[in-house]
């Protein structure tokens, strides 16, 4: 009995050794390492191999034996994963328990927990110096696993990088297709590769068939192709036909798999299996920016696992994207037009975004309404106050001058006293002719009582010019003061500060403005002046008066124009209507002359219009 014992024992060990050798997954090495050391090595009762999972957690990888409940080596093993140290338990039957943690690079990978059963002093060193030895091997096949996981990921980019750049170096969205498709037959090892395109929201069209430059669309294999990949596309993932088996990935990506199989549909895909013999399909959609730019649809004789559906994922987000921008590259100027105009039409009736389609909204209403609804239209100008008449006040003889009461802005009445011209000089010469008259006359009474008649003729002529002269010099001295000529306000002149100065014949003093008539003077852009009438009404704002509006007609267009500060501007005058309010010669403000109705948009717009015309015609040829 004994030997059948030990026989059954042994076949058992060579079993546990023979399935670590031929472990494919991390389920499968760490299950065949638990049966090796529990079977063969310490004769357990039972085992549990616990390891870290992405989310951090610790769960059981592998259990000996599998059917059995072994929550009961849950409490040693947290003690060993808190401690990360190895933990020994012996209870009052005297039978062993351990627990090992697994560290890989520093980090804590997870732990072996083994029920050794009754076992004394001996059995335990043995088993925790196995159990020791066996977690380093354990630690060694998972690093090395690892590292061939590694390899392959590297392996898998360069293939999606190297794909990348060989469908960007095609010409044609034909040829990138056609490439694409014999690149990806030949790395998954397929007998037939096709790729169909969207062409739209719900239609495919197939574009490239694997080792074929030429292919009918209307065959009966490729239709039934193109409504396999109409239901990848319709469901926007991938389909497996028949389901994956998990392969060389995890125990959950396989379930996962599962899960999501039984929820799709894949009539078209058992149709086009049954017509063509295909032993496995496998659709993947290519998700581009915003929709589905295409399907790969994979035919080969042996099913496709789930790492190698994960790795077609990864290849197809790569591929949407570009296939859409070589698609979007070989369309015309008018494709392109209708591409954006279907997008924004799609944004703008789609349910998202409903703050900024209704202020996109409320802004295209506004705009409408500034287009349609007519306004008045008026020409602003700035605009300068003069009086209707100005009239200069100018010296009336060459003299000096001696007083000048008068200043710019002084309310002066008719004859009122602006300046006063030297008259010492005046006097002296009005002395001078009145002895030179007395001396002439008495000359002629002289050569009267003679009876000398050439002499009284010239001393006659002496007085008549003594007289002239005389006449001469009081005509002075009568307009040595100079007076307002009217009632009215001192516009221009402060000579306080000149007293005492020459003034020349003909030189302005003072000039004056009456009181109460005014006229205003518009300072109107060059592209403003054509919209401006003789007639028009207006209204004037002055800086002084802004909460004051005052009316005013235009009267008269000066055809001449003046430039200042880079532009041109034509002189306009304007008379201003009864009732308004007191003003001041040079006040300043801006006025508006009424030039019809127009509606406020174009009213905005119009310099920038005018000037975009003038700026295109200049670069005309």
């Amino acid at each position: 009995m004994a030997a059948v014992s030990a026989s059954f024992s042994e076949t058992i060990a060579a079993q546990a050794w023979r399935s670590l050798g031929q472990a494919a997954t991390a389920e499968q090495l760490c299950t065949a390492w638990l049966e090796v050391l529990v079977n063969a090595l310490v004769h357990g009762r039972a085992g549990l191999v616990l390891l870290g999972q992405p989310d951090g957690s610790f769960a059981p990888v592998a259990a000996l034996p599998a059917e059995r409940d072994l929550s009961y080596l849950s409490e040693i093993a947290t003690e060993a994963l808190r401690s990360r140290e190895g933990v020994v338990r012996t209870d009052e039957l005297g039978h062993a328990r351990l627990a090992y943690p697994l560290e890989l690079r520093e980090a804590l990978a997870g732990a072996v927990v083994l029920d050794l059963g009754p076992a004394d002093a001996a059995a335990l060193e043995r088993a925790l110096r196995l159990t020791h030895w066996g977690a380093g091997w354990l630690l060694d096949l998972l690093r090395q696993r690892e590292s061939g996981q590694a390899l392959v990921s590297l392996q898998q980019g360069r293939f999606v990088l190297d794909t990348l750049l060989a469908l960007q170096n095609e010409r044609t969205e034909r040829e990138a297709a056609l490439a694409l498709v014999n690149r990806v037959a030949r790395e998954f090892g397929c007998h037939q590769v096709q790729l169909a395109v969207s062409r739209g929201k719900k239609t495919l069209k197939t574009l490239a068939l694997s080792h074929a430059a030429v292919f009918d669309e209307r065959a009966s294999a490729v239709n039934l192709a193109a409504q396999a990949m109409h239901e990848a596309f319709d469901q926007r993932q991938r389909i497996v036909w028949p389901a994956a088996d998990g392969g060389p990935g995890s125990a959950t990506g396989a379930s996962q798999a599962t899960s999501q199989a039984s929820s799709q549909v894949s009539v078209a895909h058992r149709r086009y299996a049954d017509a063509s013999g295909a032993a496995a399909l496998l659709s993947v959609p290519l998700i581009g920016v915003d929709r589905v730019a295409g399907v790969l649809l994979l035919e080969r004789d042996r099913a496709f696992t789930a790492a190698e559906a994960d790795y077609l994922d990864t290849l197809a987000l790569a591929l949407g994207s570009l296939l859409e921008l070589q698609r979007e590259a070989g369309q015309g100027a008018v494709a392109r037009s209708l591409r954006t105009a279907r997008r924004w039409l799609g944004w703008a009736t789609d349910g998202g975004h409903p703050a900024i389609k209704l202020g996109v909204g409320a802004v295209a209403l506004l705009l409408v309404l500034l287009a349609v609804i007519p306004a008045p239209f008026r020409i602003s100008a700035q605009a300068l106050v003069e009086g209707s008449v100005q009239r200069s006040v100018v010296a009336p003889f060459e003299g000096f001058l001696r007083d000048a009461p008068a200043r710019a802005g002084d309310v002066v009445k008719a004859g009122q006293l602006l300046a006063r011209l030297e008259d010492k000089d005046l006097l002296l010469e009005k002395v001078r002719w009145e002895s030179e008259l007395e001396v002439a006359l008495r000359k002629e009474r002289d050569a009267m009582a003679k009876g000398n008649r050439v002499d009284q003729r010239l001393a006659a002529a002496q007085a008549n010019q003594a007289r002239a002269q005389l006449d001469l010099v009081l005509g002075k001295i009568a307009r040595v003061l100079v007076t307002a000529p009217f009632d009215g306000i001192v516009v221009k002149g402060d000579l306080s500060q000149q007293l005492g100065s020459p003034l020349e014949l003909g030189k302005v003093l003072y000039e004056l403005a009456p009181l109460d008539s005014w006229r205003v003077i518009l300072k109107v852009d060059e592209r403003d002046i054509g919209y401006v009438e003789v007639g028009a009404s207006g209204e004037l704002v002055l800086a002084s008066l802004p909460g004051r509006n005052t009316a005013f007609t235009v009267k008269k267009l000066t055809p001449v124009s003046v430039a200042e500060e880079g532009h041109n501007y034509f002189r306009v005058e304007a008379e201003l209507q009864p009732g308004a309010p007191s003003l001041s010669p040079n006040m300043e403000g801006v006025g508006k002359i009424d030039a019809g109705r127009a509606s406020l948009l174009w009213a905005w717009s119009r310099p920038l219009v005018d000037w975009a015309r003038l700026a295109w015609w200049k670069l005309m040829p």
